[in-house]
């Protein structure tokens, strides 16, 4: 009795590391890949923000998966009655042996193909995406963001390509524009970087329809993105559930196999053992794809929500405090007062994101606590959104002079 409660304690000890473990590693994904597109460091990589932002990814991934449900119902649910009777036709009801092998081809290669396509027109484009928020010197993060997007710019406007080109340049290879007027687009696809920067604000689809470019509004662009998300999420879940079933199916044949055939079985026929060898070769090939493609979804999963769902909305916030540079001027201590998105913080700091007003130059600002005077934080704002608004210098938007 003592022995087997403590095998049981330990399982129930090793389970609870590995989720810690899995839960941990995925917020890790997902906050590098937002770091990585806003273009910052932030150095908070505690257990417990890694494992707040795993769940919050879960949530998240759940919820918009819920979304994308009741919104096609009409095909999931023949679809989920489809599936039901094909396996309990393959596991309860007597068929050739070549059936099972030929029935799950036909199921594994539309999962496999649902796959690929999330990889390559989703997921893939999403890596390069970088330094969205914090660009390089003498660049507005605008800029930077349209000619990753579009890496084959050009100056000339009569470009046949579909890629966006610039009307005011610098040099020939780099343009230095930093508003959209300044961009002719001879054509647009809804790749996720580009749904990102439309829907971060109603001005960049006002903008571009003024120089005769129709593009997707604010919420249009969000949902678009999230339901695009929430299919590549859905063809995870989907290519897991299958692997399970496929398990289940083979173990309860396997079982069945071991039993005494009837008598009176007819002999299998010539083509009926060709059709099953080819099957059952096809079938694991199929099968090996799919996981492969699957391990491959669904590590860059969080790296995908980390980059797109979850990563330019930060709380606006109101603060003073003592600059850190020169804590006193004259004996009086020097305090600065403004309204900075605030990106993160650590034990001992915060980091605000410094916008300045007419060009959209960003830096960060790292200000201890003990120098904070005051803070009040506010609802969410995108800072692309921000950002924008500042290269436009709205007058209800605040922002920072040199």
């Amino acid at each position: 009795m003592m022995e087997g409660s403590m095998k049981s304690a330990l399982r129930t000890l090793v389970g609870s590391i590995s989720a810690t473990a899995v839960f941990a590693a995925t917020g890790f994904i997902a906050a590098f890949a937002r770091e990585q597109f806003l273009g910052i460091n932030l150095r908070d990589w505690s257990i417990q923000s890694l494992t707040i932002l795993a769940g919050k990814f879960a949530a998240d991934t759940f919820f918009l998966i819920l979304n994308l449900a009741a919104s096609g119902w009409w095909v999931l649910c023949p679809g989920l009655v489809l599936a039901s009777v094909a396996v309990f036709f393959l596991r309860h009801r007597k068929t050739p042996a070549y059936f099972a092998p030929a029935a799950e081809c036909l199921l594994a290669a539309p999962i496999l193909v649902w796959l690929l396509l999330s990889i390559v027109r989703f997921e893939a484009p999403i890596i390069p995406l970088h330094g969205w928020i914090l660009a390089p010197s003498g660049e507005s993060p605008l800029s930077t963001a349209i000619r990753q997007l579009h890496p084959k710019a050009a100056k000339a406007p009569g470009y046949s390509r579909k890629y966006v080109q610039t009307a005011i340049s610098t040099t020939a290879a780099s343009p230095g524009a930093v508003t959209l007027e300044n961009y002719y687009f001879s054509g647009h696809t809804d790749n996720p970087g580009m749904l990102l920067l439309e829907a971060s604000s109603d001005d960049v689809g006002t903008q571009l329809n003024t120089i005769g470019f129709a593009f997707n509004k604010k919420a249009a662009a969000r949902n678009s993105l999230q339901s695009a998300y929430a299919g590549v999420a859905a063809a995870c879940l989907l290519a897991f559930m299958y692997i399970v079933l496929s398990q289940q199916v083979r173990g309860a044949k396997s079982r069945t196999s071991g039993t005494c055939p009837a008598p009176d079985a007819a002999p299998q026929q010539p083509h009926q053992g060709l059709i099953e060898r080819y099957s059952s070769d096809l079938l694991f090939v199929l099968r090996a794809l799919v996981i492969a493609s699957l391990a491959i979804a669904a590590v860059l999963l969080p790296f995908s929500y980390g980059k797109v769902i979850d990563s330019t909305l930060f709380p606006d916030s109101s603060i003073t405090y003592i600059q850190p540079s020169t804590d006193t001027v004259d004996g009086k201590a020097t305090l600065r007062s403004g309204e900075f998105p605030l990106l993160g913080q650590t034990d001992a700091s915060i980091f605000l994101l410094w916008i300045q007003s007419g060009e959209g130059q960003t830096q960060i600002i790292e200000v201890p606590k003990e120098k904070i005077v005051a803070l009040s934080l506010h609802a969410n704002v995108d800072v692309l959104e921000k950002i924008s608004n500042c290269i436009t210098q709205k007058q209800d938007v605040e922002c920072q002079s040199n």
